[in-house]
């Protein structure tokens, strides 16, 4: 729960979170090219970096469905919306700005990300 008077500034900081959660994926996954087996040990400092120094501030969610069940399991709707529209910003400006910065995917790009079936040659 952000603290009393600070929904505002406590969207912000989750938009900002997301942000970089996401532009960090979407950079790790891009196109074809190997990327090592360590990406979800990148993903997982990232998010523990975060929660650690966010947490006590508002929770540092990051993600919708994780802060409206604890919501729900506290029996207090009041500050859902901070954890709606906070992520869902950060993700579309993430988004936004990887396609900038990259442009559209390209057809090999597309076929990377589909994967190479077990049965049939790379």
């Amino acid at each position: 729960m952000p603290p009393r008077g600070t929904p505002w500034q406590a969207a912000g900081f989750e938009a900002i979170l997301t942000f970089g959660l996401v532009l960090m994926i979407l950079n790790l996954a891009n196109g074809p090219k190997l990327n090592g087996p360590f990406i979800s040990l990148a993903v997982g400092a990232y998010i523990m970096a975060w929660g650690t120094m966010g947490g006590p501030f508002d929770g540092a969610a990051m993600n919708p469905a994780r802060a409206f069940g604890t919501d729900v399991a506290i029996s207090d709707l009041s500050t859902w919306w901070v954890y709606l529209i906070g992520p869902v910003v950060g993700a579309i400006v993430a988004v936004g700005l990887a396609y900038v910065l990259r442009g559209p995917a390209k057809a090999q790009e597309a076929g990377a990300a589909e994967g190479t079936p077990l049965n049939r040659a790379a």
